[in-house]
């Protein structure tokens, strides 16, 4: 309706003035624009809002200018107002565009840093299912799956070993009686499947987890078993009789365990089953209380393997016998194997007693673990947790390492790159019975204390004590987590060895376990050189870099070139009393501090305050990079996450470092280049999506591959098995770390720019690159690695009149190559690739939504789409 208006006339009376609605509109537009030059943004986006309110036919024509207006301005509301009110700013542009992929993707990033993982990830699928293309969407919507699911569930519910083993222990103890079954944490519900299928009465299942409960609701429908199990969204601990279950059951099953089996609170977890929820054990079920009622006060008895005992268990085979009815069944894929002795003979009264027998007492499966442990000594590993570089001379006297924030690392051993080396035997740690409360209590109240000494069999550093266990899922059938190759998919608790320790196989080393819920290992300090460790704690980050060589040598060599040019003369007159901004935003600031070590009056500015209290340990002076308001004569940077991708941010900070830097700034390195191959590798379909044919029977692939992604960092690419099936790595493209600037380095297909075809309007400059690639080996291609080039040029260092203090007596050296290329003449390239073993640095890769069979000689077409420093890329068949 048109809009009236009262204005008054000039005899005083008032009249009616018709406004139509595009009058108003345009009244709102020059505002818009008028506030839009002042800058102010929240007017600019309130006059543009109602502008569409009302003329809704000009949302098309506005659109890019209304969603870059909202992105500013809801940056600032989130800011300076909070969460809810950001909220109340996405409904109103919400309501304007409903189905804009620009909008899904920025909420679900903002409700993915308030913590809203499920929403967050509801709306980064819209957005990514609108803009396929796009990297930015593809990327929220791969981190947002990773927060949502643990990874650790792919490999779980693709060990077809680990599956069949508990479908097998399952069906037994449901035939023995054991037919009302709650499955604590029962995840994708598979275990609840097994056993409605193993003709249990009743079946439980609880899952703390919201959205896998909701996952197992539709795994348990798929499977046509939704009224055999009821679903229990809650912690087992909060399940109250009768008014979650109408009485206790007769057996738990639970596969809440981790690499160092106890992690998942199992312990405490069934401890809370045995007193609340599970009949009582078997040791306390005799013929004269068979009827006992299940609120008695549980006090079986412990059965403890001696360490006698455990000693002279055979370590080595992993294999046991086990029973299924009256047939021999072999199950051997990795680490199980079942056999039953011959005439086995069970007659049906005596099944009928111990079914009768097995309906009076609860029981858990897994029945118990056994634990081991063992010396190892792992080059990937030291480098992760403490350094050894006694060169350089900032940590003289001092043990650098990382501080631990939980007992143990996990580690997959039969994939770490370069592998490991057994200084010990594998040494019986402890034994928990799980079907003793006893025996659990003990060993949540930390009575299980004791110091184990275990004998060296080789030479070589000391880096961590490693743990595996067997878990017995019954009497004899179990499974094993030891690291032998081509056997588990279990990864194994490494707990790190901090101090640098060398041993021989005269060694003895003395080892205090207690447990306290958590397995809990650590050298004994009498042992162990301990007593006056100076220690300096680092991060992964920065312990990974000043361990590797190459980069660190390469870094010291371009402060050393550094120092020679600004000491040479200018014409602004600077000398060694000149006030040097330096800024060193690498892990570790030591090329920084080199240039700080010649030029004592300048200031050195690092990337966080973690850096900065370190240094102040060091008794350096350093300060906060946010805080920097000066020109920056010296800049060092390191472009590349440890887990072997590009820095979140990374071009804007390149724009930010490019407004602040000084006339003649210094950059090292200047460049980093995207190396892409194409490769074969089977045994990554584990690590991206379900395959049914590994679930005992039950189908969970079609429900559960919602949430696989195709993005995976964080891969030791050398220790993955795989083959290559190109001939040569191919460079994609080049990002400048000075300009900002992206080079493809192969056939450019298009430069879309602002064009909206399968991408998100914001998120700046797309570069989309196309490259013909020949086949080399007939293959089924499976993922595309990617890893990176840093590149830094130096003028030849003709003259080194400088040598710094990195306490080394030579001169740090670098992997040079030169490039004639794209090298200015009398310059070295510096060249170190994140793909060698030196690199601080591990590789990422693309998987493929489809496995892409190959012929030898034929070409496919490898397509990379770049937008600031978020990329992906896809591989399909080349046209003949």
């Amino acid at each position: 309706m048109p809009r009236r208006p009262i204005v008054r006339g000039q005899n005083g009376r008032t009249k009616t003035t018709l406004v139509t609605r595009t009058e108003v509109a345009e009244h709102h537009l020059q505002a818009f624009e008028l506030c839009q030059q002042r800058g102010e943004i929240g007017r600019s986006f309130s006059h543009l809002s109602l502008v569409l309110c009302i003329l809704p036919s000009l949302k098309t024509e506005y659109y890019s200018t209304y969603l870059q207006i909202f992105e500013q301005w809801i940056g600032k509301v989130e800011e300076d107002n909070g969460f809810q009110e950001a909220m109340t700013i996405f409904e109103v542009a919400i309501n304007h565009y409903p189905e804009s992929p620009d909008l899904h993707h920025l909420l679900a990033k903002i409700l993915y840093r308030h913590g809203s993982v499920q929403e967050a990830w509801n709306h980064a699928c819209l957005a990514q299912v609108e803009c396929p293309r796009d990297p930015n969407a593809q990327e929220t919507r791969s981190r947002l799956t990773n927060a949502l699911v643990d990874r650790w569930h792919l490999p779980m519910l693709n060990d077809s070993t680990r599956n069949a083993a508990f479908k097998l222990a399952i069906e037994k103890a449901v035939e023995e009686g054991h037919n009302s079954v709650l499955d604590i944490g029962s995840g994708t519900g598979l275990l609840s499947i097994l056993a409605m299928r193993a003709n249990a009465k009743k079946v439980y299942a609880c899952e703390v987890d919201k959205f896998m409960c909701e996952l197992s609701n539709n795994v348990l429908q798929s499977n046509m078993v939704p009224l055999g199990v009821c679903v229990l969204n809650q912690h087992s601990k909060d399940i109250v009789i009768p008014s979650h279950i109408p009485q206790r059951v007769a057996l738990v099953v639970s596969e809440t365990v981790d690499a160092g089996l106890l992690g998942e609170h199992i312990l405490s977890t069934l401890q809370h089953a045995w007193k609340h929820l599970l009949l009582p054990p078997k040791s306390l079920v005799t013929p004269s209380t068979s009827d006992v009622m299940p609120s008695f006060i549980l006090k079986p008895e412990t059965s403890d393997v001696s360490a006698v005992a455990m000693q002279n268990r055979s370590t080595s085979e992993t294999c046991v016998d086990y029973v299924v009815g009256a047939h021999r069944t072999n199950i051997k894929q990795g680490h199980v194997k079942t056999t039953a002795p011959d005439n086995l003979a069970i007659g049906k009264e005596t099944l009928h007693h111990k079914r009768e027998n097995s309906s009076k007492f609860g029981r858990v499966i897994p029945s118990k673990a056994e634990v081991f442990i063992a010396l190892i000594s792992c080059d990937y590993i030291a480098k992760q947790i403490k350094v050894n570089r006694p060169d350089l001379s900032y940590f003289t006297n001092k043990t650098v390492c990382i501080k631990l924030q939980e007992p143990y690392m996990s580690e997959k051993l039969n994939q770490v790159p370069g592998g490991f080396k057994l200084l010990s035997h594998w040494t019986p740690l402890t034994t928990i019975d799980f079907n003793s409360p006893d025996d659990i209590e003990k060993h949540l109240t930390g009575e299980v204390d004791k110091t184990l000494k275990l004998q060296c069999i080789e030479c070589g550093s000391l880096d961590a004590i490693v743990l595996s266990f067997k878990l017995y899922l019954d009497e004899k059938l179990c499974i094993d987590t030891f690291p032998e190759p081509g056997t588990t998919l279990w990864e194994n608790a490494v707990y790190p060895v901090l101090n640098l320790i060398s041993v021989d196989t005269h060694s003895i080393i003395a080892i205090d376990f207690k447990c306290t819920g958590v397995i809990q290992l650590s050298l004994q300090r009498s042992s162990s050189n301990l007593k006056n460790a100076n220690y300096l704690y680092l991060t992964e980050d920065a312990i990974r870099f000043l361990n590797s060589k190459n980069v660190v040598d390469s870094f010291l060599s371009a402060s050393q070139q550094i120092v020679i040019n600004l000491q040479k003369p200018r014409s602004d007159k600077r000398d060694r009393g000149h006030q040097l901004i330096i800024c060193d935003k690498t892990p570790f600031p030591l090329a920084g501090l080199a240039v700080l070590s010649e030029f004592p009056n300048s200031k050195l500015y690092v990337e966080n305050d973690k850096i900065k209290n370190i240094l102040q340990e060091l008794g350096i002076t350093a300060y906060d990079f946010e805080d920097l308001e000066e020109k920056i004569d010296v800049l060092f940077m390191w472009p590349v996450t440890r887990e072997g991708t590009l820095k979140d941010g990374l071009v804007k900070n390149i724009f930010m470092n490019r407004l602040m830097m000084g006339r003649d700034c210094q950059v090292y390195p200047q460049e980093v280049d995207l190396i892409m191959s194409l490769i074969s590798s089977p045994v990554l379909a584990a690590m991206t999506c379900v395959d049914d044919t590994n679930t005992s029977g039950v189908k969970i692939a079609e429900i559960f591959n919602i949430v696989k992604t195709s993005h995976h960092l964080d891969v030791p690419l050398s220790a993955i098995p795989h083959t290559t099936v190109i001939n040569q790595p191919i460079p994609v493209l080049r990002l400048s770390l000075i300009s900002g600037h992206t080079q493809p380095l192969g056939p450019v297909q298009e430069n879309l720019g602002d064009v909206n075809e399968g991408l998100l309007v914001l998120g700046g400059e797309v570069v989309s690159v196309l490259i013909n690639v020949m086949i080399s080996e007939a293959s089924t291609i499976t993922a595309v690695p990617y890893w990176f080039h840093i590149r830094g040029k130096l003028p030849l260092k003709a003259s080194m009149s400088s040598k710094l203090s990195s306490g080394s007596n030579s001169e740090p050296s670098a992997s040079i190559q030169t490039s004639h290329t794209t090298t200015p003449p009398n310059c070295d390239t510096v060249v170190l690739s994140t793909k060698e073993p030196d690199s601080p640095c591990n590789q990422s890769l693309f998987i493929l939504s489809k496995p892409l069979e190959v012929l030898e000689g034929k070409n496919v077409n490898l397509d990379v789409v770049w937008r600031e420093g978020a990329f992906n890329a896809t591989v399909e068949s080349a046209a003949d």
